[in-house]
């Protein structure tokens, strides 16, 4: 009996010693899981998982707007210890994340995307602000520059016409031919490699590394390594997500490794092309980038033009059939500009303002990176008599600012004539700007020291290709098969949000456009050649 009264005690004991273990390691998230003072308001936090509770693993943007009318425009969350605020007016965005954009400019950290999939900072657009980031950022710069681009309205130019031309011989495939077009005017001015069709060896490289790699980022595909640190212990046999990471950095390595060689190789030979990596190798010592931040730079310039301009492409196409009569006025104007005997080039661009606005519509109304990419405080700051502690995560609720019932003419229409007769920026009449108020047509290029390099690149591929379709065809609904336009049940939520495939019909708008088409197609056979050569 003793024995066994001894072996309780011990027992119990041990529990006692467990549980005393499981609290320490638990009280600080626990702790640091409460609001602190100051902060702005937001819906009650639970201990250790604060908000996390109520976040929705997709689309959490739209909850956050709706939020808004509840605890105002500057929304406070806990996700787990980390302190998040989501700015859902653009005039808070202005005044901290670019006013005041030398204490707002970092990352938080991603465990997976800097340290397992892109580590040593070699992923600009998850580095810290630090000299690594200002080295990528000033060499991204140099090539995106207007004289820079202007050497690659060719190759958008002759990628159009393709795409035009693929949409006659193979309509169903629209959405392929749609990202294709983004990918290879990327994959030629990158790496001056040429993506011929959607089943390219290196298009379809891109897009399945790509579609991994957000895929694993999205909420919920793991846990939450980022705000409960001690989950990042779990050994890889108890992690597929880490494995899956693993391999999504082996895929991607090879990938962006092979095609800086080859251009390397290419180089050797002394044969150039004129594409961006010739130019970041020349100057490789000069922007103080080893070869790894090198060849990620290349890579993540064609990730990052490939799956947003697509995106865009298609959500036009998903405008059109919701509003029929923008697509007579943009085919209209087209018309006036260009008449039957040629389709659009990018010299008519300036000349088509309702092709302009349809670009800008289609930006507000369904914004890629609707909620925003994180911005980290990098030292505590006050606002507005709120107080935000350094390492506060901020998001401009991008899908709130340009869904601004206050702002904008039913903003879930999609209404080009928004923009029209000087209205830069799509909003109410009546609406007009404070003194010393500045704002941007569009937040979803991001904003402040880290918004997007190659905006101007993305719109003129945008402009030339909507140009191109409306020019050349009529878009109808397939009867019986309605689209589906809704954000949360249309679109594919993660980091880049996209439309998921949907049926339309699409047909020449005659026999002579499409005729068109072909000549066009035919008369740049000797430019994809040399592109491929």
């Amino acid at each position: 009996m003793g024995l066994i009264l001894d072996s309780v005690e011990v027992l119990a004991s041990l529990a006692v010693a467990l549980l005393a273990v499981i609290i320490a390691a638990l009280a600080p998230y626990t702790w640091a899981s409460l609001r602190p003072r100051n902060f702005p308001p937001g819906p009650r936090a639970l201990p250790l998982v604060g908000n996390l509770h109520l976040i929705p693993k997709s689309k959490a943007f739209v909850l956050f707007h709706q939020w808004t009318k509840k605890y105002g425009p500057i929304i406070g969350l806990k996700f787990g210890p980390t302190n998040v605020v989501i700015l859902d007016d653009w005039r808070d965005v202005e005044q901290l994340l670019e006013k005041r954009g030398h204490l707002y400019s970092s990352r938080p950290s991603n465990y997976i995307a800097n340290q397992l999939i892109c580590p040593d900072d070699t992923h600009i657009l998850f580095a810290p602000y630090g000299n690594t980031w200002k080295a990528q950022r000033k060499a991204a710069q140099g090539l995106l520059t207007p004289r820079e681009l202007a050497g690659i309205v060719p190759i958008q130019q002759a990628e159009a016409v393709q795409t035009a031309y693929d949409m006659v011989r193979d309509p169903g495939r629209c959405y392929e031919h749609i990202e294709r077009y983004t990918t290879a005017v990327i994959l030629a001015s990158v790496f001056g490699q040429r993506g011929e069709s959607f089943d390219s060896p290196n298009i379809q490289a891109l897009y399945d590394v790509q579609n991994r790699f957000t895929a694993l980022l999205e909420p919920g595909a793991a846990p939450p390594v980022d705000g409960i640190t001690f989950l990042r212990h779990i050994p890889e046999f108890l992690a597929p997500w880490k494995r899956k990471a693993k391999q999504i950095r082996r895929d991607q390595s090879a990938l962006y490794s092979r095609l800086y060689n080859e251009t390397k190789a290419r180089m050797q030979r002394g044969v150039r092309t004129g594409c961006f990596m010739e130019k970041l190798i020349d100057e490789q010592v000069q922007n103080k980038l080893d070869d790894e931040h090198t060849i990620y730079l290349g890579g993540i310039l064609m990730e990052a033009g490939s799956d947003t301009t697509s995106s865009t492409l298609n959500s036009f196409l998903l405008g059109m059939l919701e509003n029929p009569g923008a697509l007579k006025s943009a085919q209209d104007e087209v018309d006036r500009v260009c008449g039957t005997e040629r389709s659009p080039t990018m010299a008519d661009l300036d000349h088509l303002p309702y092709i302009e606005a349809c670009m800008h519509e289609v930006l507000r109304w369904r914004p890629v990176a609707a909620g925003g990419i994180p911005h980290m405080l990098m030292q505590t700051d006050t606002y507005k008599g709120y107080v935000f502690p350094a390492g506060t995560i901020f998001f401009a609720n991008t899908w709130a600012i340009h869904n601004n019932e206050s702002e904008y003419d039913d903003p879930a229409c999609f209404r080009p004539e928004r923009w029209l007769g000087g209205n830069k920026y799509g909003t109410k009449a009546d609406i007009q700007l404070a003194p010393g108020e500045q704002r941007k047509s569009s937040y979803g290029w991001g904003v402040g020291r880290r918004i997007c390099s190659g905006q101007k690149m993305a719109e003129a591929s945008i402009k030339i290709n909507i140009a191109k379709i409306v020019w050349g065809f009529d878009l109808e609904e397939v009867p019986g098969h309605p689209p589906d336009v809704s954000i949360e049940t249309g679109y594919a939520g993660g980091f880049v949000i996209h439309p998921k495939k949907f049926p339309i019909r699409m047909t020449p708008r005659s026999e002579q456009r499409a005729d068109v088409l072909q000549r066009e197609f035919e008369a740049l056979r000797g430019f994809y050649e040399g592109l491929s050569a």
